[in-house]
């Protein structure tokens, strides 16, 4: 009878969440398609080379369409060795891939919470309270624009589960599964997130372990045998995400690789804490709007989460469960206080030191990311404070007086709360949310009062009362607060208006105006996602596989900010940018104008630009700012000097050679060399570790010319260069990486063994 209650609740708790689900993204049923800020910006463009790597069987290694060319797969949040990213792209293709993959981890992260919960004795009320509030709250709804730390907190729950099981499960299946989970978290993208949940699982590993069992006769053990096997599972933990690092090193090391060649390890890297939690902030997290208006884009508040808002009951009821609930859930209390703090960077000082002096801290950007961690620490407690309200409950006679008590200081309180909030240094939209928290306290407060909780009734009712009393708080917050924007799949399937009026094979580079007035990328307006392929904007021409000048995305790599953004003439013409796109007139009076669309946007073409790539016959070496004038300089001596950062100066005769391209793809570069004399061959693409260079099938040198391009040495006469990206990083990553799935798979092979005997 027992096992059928527990199917049944099983049961009820899945289609609650699916219900809810399904309310939450009613649009989609109607055929919208998640498009709002950075899904646009890079998680489009970047699907749309993904898709067009597995399609020819390559692996997607180098971006050749971004700033003059990047590491694509060293960008992590690019997912290009995440399994799900995979299937959503080959099943429903670049755009309507993100949908997918954003419901599908929503179900995962409501799923996660909702058995770690239960792992952790919470009843099944308490476990569906959990679910919602971390899958389906207004907070992760609205964070699906960051596809990458969805997907990667998406795995919390499970990950969870498994270093739970590592410290009071014996054997190597939890440990196998912990691995696992990690390295798929790594592999969706966000490092941060992945930090924060080795840091809980840790936590829950030592610390809120049941005592050790002794009778009235037995001494107390020393406390070393206590704390014994607290620190085994510790190691065991760190361990399994030692070993999660290895199974995802294919991705980590060139990405590893990408931040050292970045603007993150430059001296004056500063951005630690941009984006930090504000105060007001963090009182929105139960109190809608409390944080609005917010601070200018780059201000004291942060934008990486658009709503903060979790809910005013589960906030309470994880209060409920900190204070009174079980030992065991002692980590996560920590973990929420720890990330709080954490995600205010800027605004608590011993935050903002640790983000800007403690490795691996410091590599990363946006503290806000840190709150996901909490808003997850959050939605376990809440279960635990359902519990503790049901416990409470047992001693207490429902009461109808004491219900109509309350309901009438409920509403007084929500009529008169405004009044005391204008008399506060609140937010000017404070007033108009503040209301909820009194109404939705009352409504919990009438609901006790109201259900039966005496001696020997079994306190279910309490706990489902409780349960859908918040997720129909959660329902109302969905309605009010909005959802991430949504647009007609019919607008996103429409190819780019400019692309046509480009020549079908390509052999210059584009110009794009990301930084242009009304950029679409600091708005979710409909109209900014919709043209944004037309105007090419910001990373959206990878989608018509054209290569720019420009793009967007972070690590930046290192010359970026000196070099692919001076927005000289000088060095449009020497990365040979042959066409401009901007949402205005033409940036310099001599271009010619191809096209002007309604909305202003302009397509024009230059003939002063260089050829991909080209020989001289001149070169010296300079330093980088030396380079830097000369790239700069309006009189462009780099058309007839080279200046090499690395190689032998060269002073020839100038003269006339011929350069014709035989190949190109992403990974390669073939071209057809005829020198007049001894020159240097300068290829307008960015110089980057592990692209190699042969002549006549010979392996040469390669330099960094004119701060950041490529260059090789050629003799006279007639010869058949080759470029070719082969990282080191990259295939000593697959080596490990192979090895350690090999090893994973061969210890879970003999676990199975072992258990058939």
């Amino acid at each position: 009878m027992r096992r059928k209650d527990s199917r049944l609740r099983t049961a009820l708790s899945v289609l609650g969440l699916l219900a809810l689900l399904t309310l939450t993204y009613r649009s989609v049923l109607s055929g919208h398609l998640l498009a709002g800020r950075d899904v646009f910006r890079i998680f489009f463009p970047d699907s749309a080379f993904l898709l067009e790597s597995l399609r020819a069987g390559e692996v997607p290694l180098w971006n050749p369409y971004l700033r003059l060319g990047q590491p694509f797969a060293a960008t992590l949040y690019s997912q290009a060795f995440y399994p799900p990213r995979w299937l959503a792209l080959l099943a429903a293709g670049p755009v309507a891939s993100m949908t997918v993959l954003h419901l599908a981890h929503t179900v995962l992260a409501a799923t996660g919470v909702f058995l770690l919960t239960r792992r952790l004795n919470a009843s099944w009320p308490a476990a569906l309270v959990a679910g919602a509030t971390f899958g389906l709250s207004p907070l992760m709804v609205g964070l699906g624009i960051q596809q990458n730390v969805v997907d990667a907190a998406a795995w919390s729950g499970l990950l969870l589960c498994a270093a739970y099981d590592v410290r009071h499960q014996p054997g190597r299946r939890p440990w196998l599964r912990l691995a696992l989970y990690g390295a798929m978290s790594l592999l969706a993208g966000s490092p941060e997130t992945t930090l924060w949940q080795g840091l809980i699982a840790m936590a829950v590993a030592g610390m809120g372990a049941p005592r050790l069992p002794r009778s009235a006769t037995t001494p107390r053990p020393p406390r070393w045998q206590a704390l014994r096997p607290r620190g085994l599972a510790m190691v065991r933990v760190a361990a399994a995400f030692g070993g999660a690092v290895v199974l995802t090193a294919v991705a980590l090391l060139p990405a590893a690789e990408f931040a050292r060649h970045s603007m993150r390890l430059q001296s004056d890297w500063a951005e630690q804490l941009t984006w930090s939690m504000s105060w007001p902030q963090v009182l929105s997290v139960f109190w809608p709007l409390a944080d609005s208006p917010r601070d200018t884009y780059w201000g004291q508040d942060q934008w990486f989460i658009i709503t903060l808002f979790m809910g005013t009951l589960p906030c309470v009821l994880a209060g409920l469960g900190a204070l009174w609930g079980p030992r065991r859930i002692e980590p996560f209390a920590l973990g929420a206080l720890f990330l709080v703090l954490l995600s205010l960077g800027r605004h608590f000082p011993p935050a903002a030191w640790l983000l800007q002096s403690i490795p691996p801290f410091t590599f990363f950007r946006y503290p806000a990311k840190y709150f996901v961690g909490a808003a997850f620490c959050l939605a376990v407690l809440a279960a635990f404070g359902v519990d503790v309200l049901g416990r409470l409950a047992r001693k207490r006679r429902p009461s109808g007086l004491l219900a109509a008590v309350t309901l009438t200081g409920t509403v007084l309180a929500a009529a008169t709360i405004g009044w005391g909030v204008r008399q506060l240094p609140m937010r000017a939209s404070a007033e108009a949310g503040a209301p909820w928290v009194p109404f939705w306290l009352g409504l919990a407060l009438v609901l006790l009062a109201l259900l039966p909780g005496t001696r020997g009734t079994r306190p279910g009712r309490v706990r489902a009362g409780l349960a859908s009393l918040v997720i129909l708080e959660l329902v109302a917050a969905q309605v009010l607060l909005g959802q991430p924007r949504y647009t007609p799949s019919e607008s996103l399937a429409r190819p780019s208006a400019l692309r046509p009026l480009l020549p079908e094979v390509f052999e210059g580079r584009i110009s794009v105006d990301i930084e242009g007035p009304e950029d679409p990328t600091r708005t979710q307006s409909k109209d900014g996602i919709e043209r944004s392929l037309d105007r090419l904007t910001p990373n959206r021409f990878v989608e018509a596989r054209l290569p720019a000048l420009e793009g967007y995305g972070a690590p930046e790599p290192r010359y970026t900010a000196r070099f692919h953004h001076a927005g000289e003439r000088s060095v449009y013409d020497l990365a040979g940018v042959t066409h401009y796109v901007r949402r205005g007139p033409p940036p310099f009076d001599d271009l010619e104008l191809l096209h002007q669309a309604e909305d202003g946007t302009t397509l024009s073409r230059s003939r002063t630009a260089l050829p991909r790539a080209f020989l001289v016959q001149q070169a010296r070496l300079a330093s980088d700012e030396e380079a830097l004038e000369a790239v700069i300089d309006a009189d462009q001596p780099f058309r007839n000097i080279a200046y090499l950062a690395t190689g032998e100066p060269l002073d020839r005769p100038r003269c006339m050679g011929r350069v014709e391209t035989r190949s190109r793809g992403a990974q390669h570069l073939e071209l057809a060399v005829e020198a007049c004399d001894d020159s240097y061959l300068i290829v307008s693409d960015s110089h980057y570790p592990g692209w190699h260079a042969a002549v006549d099938g010979q392996e040469v040198p390669l330099h960094r010319a004119n701060v950041s391009l490529r260059a090789v040495r050629v003799s006279q006469g007639l010869h058949t260069v080759r470029f070719e990206y082969r990282p080191l990083s990259f295939r000593v990553g697959l080596a490990l990486s192979l090895a350690g799935w090999l090893g994973l798979a061969a210890v879970a092979l003999r676990r199975d063994r072992r258990g058939a005997r």
